[in-house]
């Protein structure tokens, strides 16, 4: 066992609740926190719009890379984190098999017109091929008042 919670995170407010999550229950469980944030690579017909685009997405991921490593910091507890470029889903399954990750912690989004409208595609497909148990979490709602 390497003691490792592998946190795949994007730059979505879904992804940080769950950065959060993940913070709080390495903190508890006195292990390692590994943040790994993937910019997918798209090809369109401008060589100059993908190139753009993957720069964007590489602005974004190491936003919210530093984003968990401030979370971690301020409760004491230290994050490595992972740029990774290509398939999003792949790439957290090949690097929770890298590190040794022993939970893989998610956020859920949804998206419409997929089969679980409540889970997107690499949740699932993190989901059906992950060798190690998959904490997704759920995104932050207001609570609900009664009375």
């Amino acid at each position: 066992m390497s003691d490792i919670i592998l946190l795949a995170v994007n730059d979505s407010p879904a992804a940080f609740h769950a950065a959060e999550v993940a913070v709080t229950v390495a903190r508890r469980l006195c292990v390692r926190l590994r943040a790994v944030s993937v910019v997918s690579q798209v090809e369109l017909p401008s060589l100059d719009s993908s190139r753009e685009l993957t720069r964007q997405g590489e602005l974004s991921a190491k936003a919210a890379l530093r984003h968990v490593t401030a979370l971690g910091t301020a409760v004491g507890v230290d994050v490595v984190t992972v740029l990774r470029f290509g398939n999003v889903a792949a790439e957290i399954l090949d690097e929770a098999l890298t590190c040794e990750a022993d939970l893989i912690l998610m956020a859920r989004v949804g998206r419409p017109g997929h089969v679980l409208q409540h889970l997107g595609s690499t949740t699932q497909h993190v989901l059906e091929f992950a060798t190690v148990p998959v904490l997704v979490v759920p995104a932050r709602h207001p609570r609900w008042r009664v009375g």
